[in-house]
């Protein structure tokens, strides 16, 4: 199986951009990848995947990630694996847009995406996560096998 992408589809997820690159559908299942752009002060919920494998390669910017209670920064060029099962949660700290992938395998993590986001037209132009978003991600996340973890364990984001 090959494929290319031409029109990859863009994506307001939690008020980060997220554009699928390769989904479950185009590898057959086997992998997925995802390009995020985090803007400044943005945070993932803390989470871990029980079905996948997640690959983080930083294409520009920094990232702060909270991996089981410490914390590593993964700078542009730097990638961090984590085993599915691992507690994690990405923070961007710094003034500027993180650009990175994220690669998840088998793939799962597309859907949940696909699930959660709204399409974004372009300008791509996001914005903090409505409750509403904020809702729909934590109803669709058990049928991902994403467990969402409770605020009193997430690092803080400074003002």
């Amino acid at each position: 199986m090959s494929f290319q992408n031409i029109k990859p589809v863009d994506y307001d997820f939690g008020g980060s951009h997220a554009r699928m690159l390769v989904s479950g559908k185009q590898s057959a299942g086997s992998y997925c990848m995802i390009e995020i752009f985090s803007p400044a002060g943005r945070a993932t919920p803390a989470h871990r995947h029980q079905h996948e494998d997640e690959t983080i390669h930083m294409l520009e910017g920094e990232l702060d990630v909270n991996i089981e209670g410490t914390t590593h920064t993964v700078r542009a060029g730097e990638t961090l694996y984590l085993e599915r099962g691992t507690a994690h949660q990405l923070i961007n700290r710094s003034d500027a847009t993180a650009r990175y992938l994220v690669i998840c395998a088998p793939a799962g993590f597309d859907e949940f995406v696909e699930t959660c986001a709204d399409v974004l037209p372009a300008p791509y132009e996001t914005a903090p996560p409505s409750d509403a978003s904020k809702q729909r991600m934590r109803d669709a996340a058990p049928r991902f096998g994403i467990t969402l973890i409770p605020p009193q364990n997430v690092a803080p984001i400074p003002a």
